[in-house]
């Protein structure tokens, strides 16, 4: 008897082999309800680049942009809150109330996305003084947090990244919760928008966690320093069973600080613009989320702390793509996985093979795609042609 995964595979195959053209040029709008597209900031710093991605995304038939107004704690908004972003030169220039309103105009969604812990990743320091390294690099993830200034931090920028991102606050430090709930606040508040995308909402890795305040409240709490945990291996041997306990109590630990922020966000978005949609970037191995990353977004949808999980299945390999899928259908009922919008990379492969992964997404029955990201379209006229027949069936 085959079992629930080789059935999918089988239609998958056989849809792959004979085109789904025939099936879906029957209906009267497109098969995915929600198609949406992720616009980076460098595209938001002028009225001009902001029309031509308008007039882009009316002309494939997008419904939905989700730009990114937050990147490395700071603003592609009006606010007092952060520094501004670097990029813009008009300084009187408010690039998400304009493309608000222009994309409003013409029945576009906007939905400002936001990079939630992560606030640095350049090798030059910060030219707003009132950027969050200077005024609070203690809330950084890192083990030195608050003995390091600015400039030292970037100095030694390589080393703090070990091969990640670059800096992220730290989700356990007391002090960081209410700082980014104050931030989401005032975007929902000031601007008409109709969702927010939350970013960078988990640890950098299984390895983070190191910041000395989140360390001692961990430890006041639970009797130990996480950071011994982490570093000492050897002291377990023998007793593994006690050490795996251990880490297991601190992973849940990370996970449940992880999930405890989306849940002031979801209320506070709640509170100020119910009919805001809250969404997330996520990893789209649900396995790899949870257990590597501490993001158990399959939780978050459960809780209903999500209106939209948008798993960032970016592989060019269309069995990994798949893989990722399995993972969902084995984890979540169709309820769940009916607010999942299935992203989708462009930048690392052909547009044939994108079209092969969004055929997939339609067989999988999952109601919308998100495509990342706008720059390789920009940069490839040609690129979009096979996409939007595909997203337009």
């Amino acid at each position: 008897m085959l079992s629930k995964k080789n059935i999918v595979r089988a239609t998958i195959t056989v849809a792959l082999l004979f085109s789904l053209s025939p099936i879906f040029s029957q209906r009267a709008e497109p098969y995915f309800k929600e198609r949406c597209l992720w616009v980076v900031r460098s595209n938001l710093i002028s009225t001009q680049v902001i029309d031509d991605l308008l007039r882009f995304a009316s002309m494939n038939n997008f419904n939905h942009l989700i730009v990114q107004v937050r990147g490395r704690g700071d603003a592609y908004y009006t606010t007092d809150l952060v520094a501004r972003g670097t990029m813009i030169r008009n300084r009187s220039f408010d690039p998400l109330a304009y493309i608000i309103k222009k994309g409003h105009e013409q029945g576009l969604k906007i939905h400002a996305w936001v990079n939630v812990y992560l606030v640095w990743s350049d090798t030059s320091v910060p030219y707003d003084r009132s950027h969050v390294l200077y005024r609070h690099n203690d809330w950084l993830d890192i083990p030195e947090a608050g003995r390091l200034r600015a400039g030292e931090l970037v100095q030694n920028m390589e080393r703090y990244r070990e091969g990640h991102e670059g800096l992220y606050l730290s989700p356990g430090h007391p002090d960081v919760p209410p700082y980014l709930v104050k931030i989401f606040r005032e975007i929902v508040t000031k601007y008409d928008i109709d969702g927010l995308h939350l970013d960078y909402i988990r640890y950098q890795d299984s390895d983070f966690g190191r910041n000395p305040v989140a360390r001692q409240i961990y430890e006041r709490n639970n009797g130990e320093d996480p950071l011994v945990l982490m570093t000492s291996r050897g002291r377990w041997i023998g007793n593994d069973k006690q050490y795996i306990s251990r880490l297991r109590k601190w992973s849940d630990y990370r996970r449940i600080m992880v999930t405890d922020l989306v849940k002031q966000i979801h209320l506070m978005v709640e509170e100020v613009r119910p009919d805001c949609i809250l969404s997330a970037a996520v990893k789209p191995n649900l396995y790899e989320a949870r257990d590597q990353f501490f993001q158990e977004w399959d939780v978050w949808l459960a809780a209903g702390y999500l209106d939209w999980a948008i798993p960032m299945n970016y592989s060019s390999k269309l069995g990994v793509f798949a893989d990722n899928i399995d993972i969902i259908y084995d984890n979540l009922p169709a309820k769940y996985r009916n607010r999942i919008i299935m992203g989708l990379a462009t930048y690392n492969q052909r547009s044939t093979e994108v079209v092969d992964k969004l055929k997939y997404t339609k067989i999988t029955r999952f109601p919308g795609i998100c495509l990342f990201s706008y720059n390789t379209f920009s940069q490839n006229a040609g690129y979009i042609t096979p996409i939007h027949i595909e997203i337009n069936k």
